[in-house]
C-alpha cells in the first residue's frame, strides 16, 4: 500500500471516528445547552483525544480542561500539567489545575489508593462544575476501560448492576468515548499530530486494574476469545439495559413499602414479601444506600434472612446501620449517628431522674414526652378517662414528692389485674411495645416503690378501692400533644 493510500485510509478512519462519536453525543443528548462543559484531562491519550474532539464539535461552548494532581507522581506531574495547559490553549479552552491529597484521604477513609484517588477526583470535578455552573463533566473512559471494569467487578463480586459496567451518562458525568477503543483514539492523535503523556502508574501491576489490563485480558484474548473485549462490552450493554428496567421496578416497589420516620426507614414486611426475591434484594440494597451504608452480598443475605425469620430480631450492617424486625415491619436506623457501633442496636434513651413535688406538667425533653399530674375527688372521675390513657391511683396510698426515671434492668412491679409481679422488661414486651420505644415508658415512684409505668399500667397496690376518696391522675403525653387533662385544671 502506497504512502498516499495509508494517509487516505487514516484520514477516512478519523472521519468515521468523529462521525460515530458525534452520533453518540446526539443520540444520548450528552451536551444539550450552551452551559460550560468540564473536561477531565490527565494528559493521557484518551483524555487528550476527548478534549480535542469536544473542542472541534462545540467550539462556541465554554470548555474547561481540568487537570487533577493526585500528589502521587511528583516527577511526572509538572510535564503533564504543562502539556494539558498548552493543549487547552490550542483548543481555546480554559485551564484549571487542582491538587488533592490522596494519601491523607486513604488514611482517613481506610480505602484503597485507587478508590481514594477516584473519590477525590470526582469530588474536585463536581466542585468545579458547580463553580462554573457547568452542564456536565466529560471523562475519557473507553471501550477498553469498560471491558477491564466488567472483569474487575466480576472478580470482586457484583450483581447485574455492577456487571453492567460504566454508563454513558451518570447524572452529570458523561463518557462520549465509551464505545471507542484506545487504539482508534491513539490513531486519531497520531493522524492529527497531537502530543500526549504516558502515565507510568498504568504499568504498575500492584494495582488490580493493571493486572487485568496487562495479564488477564491478553490471556483471554489469546487462548479463549479473540474478541473478548467486544464480548465484554456487549454483555455490559445488555446487563445495563436490563438493570435499568429492574431499577425502575425497584423504585416503584420501594415507594410502596417504605416510609420515613424521623431518621429511620420503616419497611412493611407483608408488602415486600409479595415481590420476587430479586426485587426484594434490590429494595434492601437501595435502603442501605439511602442510609449511607455500602451494601455487600453478606449484608443483603442477612436482610433476606431477617425478612423471613423470627420477630424481634436484628442484624448489623455497614457504618453502624441496624435493621430491627418488629411484628410486620423492619426498622432501619443508626443508633450512633452513622458511626461504627457494637452491641444492641437499641441503646436506651435515659434522662436525669425528675422530682415531682406537686400536681402540674413535667417535661422530659430527652424523650419528647411530658407527665401531667392532677388530683381530684374520686367522685369526679370521668367514664372516658381510660380512653385518654389516664392512669388513676389512690392518692392516700402515696406521698409527694414522686420520682420519674428510666426503669432499671431486672426491676419488677405488680401490674394492675395481673396475678403477681412481673419484670418491667417482660411486661413491655407482652404489651407489644416496639424495642425502639421501650425507653419511652419510664417508671413513677413514691419513695422507693414503683407506683406505675408512665402511660401503661399502675401497680396493683396503688389501685383505687371502694373507700378511696381522692384520686391521682397521671397522663403521659408527647410534648406536641395538646389533648391533655391539664386543659381542664
Amino acid at each position: 500500500m502506497s504512502e498516499f493510500s495509508i494517509r487516505h485510509f487514516a484520514f477516512h478512519a478519523c472521519h468515521i471516528l468523529k462521525k460515530r462519536i458525534r452520533q453518540l453525543l446526539n443520540s444520548y443528548q450528552l451536551i444539550g445547552s450552551d452551559a460550560p462543559v468540564i473536561i477531565a484531562v490527565s494528559g493521557g491519550s484518551d483524555s487528550v483525544a476527548l478534549l480535542h474532539l469536544l473542542s472541534s464539535f462545540f467550539p462556541r461552548i465554554t470548555r474547561i480542561a481540568v487537570y487533577i494532581d493526585h500528589g502521587l507522581r511528583p516527577k511526572e506531574t509538572p510535564a503533564e500539567k504543562k502539556l494539558v495547559s498548552e493543549l487547552a490553549a490550542e483548543c481555546s479552552a480554559d485551564f484549571v489545575s487542582v491538587r488533592v491529597n490522596v494519601l491523607l484521604e486513604q488514611e482517613k477513609s481506610h480505602s484503597s489508593l485507587e478508590e481514594a484517588a477516584r473519590n477525590l477526583r470526582y469530588d474536585a470535578l463536581e466542585t468545579i462544575r458547580s463553580q462554573y455552573k457547568g452542564q456536565c463533566i466529560a471523562v475519557g473512559h473507553t471501550a477498553d476501560d469498560q471491558a477491564e471494569e466488567v472483569l474487575l467487578r466480576l472478580i470482586r463480586g457484583s450483581g447485574s448492576a455492577g456487571l453492567g459496567g460504566m454508563a454513558i451518562r451518570n447524572k452529570y458525568i458523561i463518557r462520549p468515548l465509551l464505545q471507542e477503543s484506545k487504539e482508534n483514539l491513539r490513531n486519531y492523535l497520531k493522524e492529527n499530530n497531537i502530543a500526549f503523556c504516558e502515565d507510568s502508574s498504568n504499568t504498575d501491576t500492584r494495582f488490580l486494574r493493571n493486572k487485568i489490563r496487562h495479564h488477564l485480558l491478553p490471556i483471554l484474548e489469546q487462548e479463549y476469545n479473540k474478541s473478548m473485549r467486544h464480548s465484554l462490552q456487549q454483555t455490559a450493554s445488555i446487563l445495563h439495559e436490563e438493570d435499568d428496567l429492574l431499577a425502575k421496578i425497584t423504585d416503584t416497589v420501594y415507594q410502596s413499602v417504605i416510609s420515613r420516620n424521623a431518621r429511620q426507614l420503616v419497611l412493611e414486611i407483608p408488602a415486600l414479601c409479595k415481590e420476587h426475591v430479586a426485587i426484594q434484594r434490590r429494595v434492601f440494597e437501595k435502603i442501605c444506600w439511602q442510609m449511607a451504608a455500602r451494601p455487600s452480598f453478606k449484608h443483603i443475605d442477612s436482610l433476606q434472612k431477617l425478612l423471613h425469620g423470627a420477630i424481634n430480631a436484628e442484624t448489623h450492617l455497614a457504618k453502624g446501620l441496624r435493621a430491627i424486625k418488629q411484628q410486620n415491619t423492619i426498622i432501619f436506623h443508626h443508633p450512633s449517628k452513622a458511626q461504627g457501633y457494637r452491641g444492641s442496636a437499641i441503646p436506651d434513651k435515659t434522662f436525669p431522674a425528675l422530682e415531682i413535688n406537686s400536681p402540674g406538667s413535667y417535661a422530659v425533653p430527652e424523650l419528647g414526652y411530658k407527665l401531667l399530674v392532677k388530683t381530684c375527688p374520686c367522685s369526679c372521675i370521668q367514664a372516658d378517662l381510660k380512653q385518654n390513657d389516664t392512669l388513676l391511683l389512690d392518692a392516700r396510698s402515696l406521698n409527694f414528692p414522686l420520682t420519674l426515671r428510666s426503669h432499671k434492668r431486672g426491676e419488677t412491679f405488680h401490674p394492675l389485674g395481673a396475678p403477681g409481679t412481673k419484670k418491667i422488661a417482660r411486661f413491655l414486651t407482652n404489651q407489644k411495645i416496639p424495642a425502639l420505644e421501650k425507653s419511652h415508658y419510664p417508671v413513677i415512684l413514691s419513695g422507693n416503690k414503683i407506683i406505675a409505668i408512665a402511660g401503661l399500667r399502675i401497680d396493683n397496690h396503688f389501685r383505687i378501692q371502694d373507700n378511696s376518696r381522692e384520686c391521682l391522675q397521671l397522663q403521659w403525653r408527647r410534648t406536641d400533644d395538646s389533648n391533655s387533662l391539664l386543659q381542664s385544671i
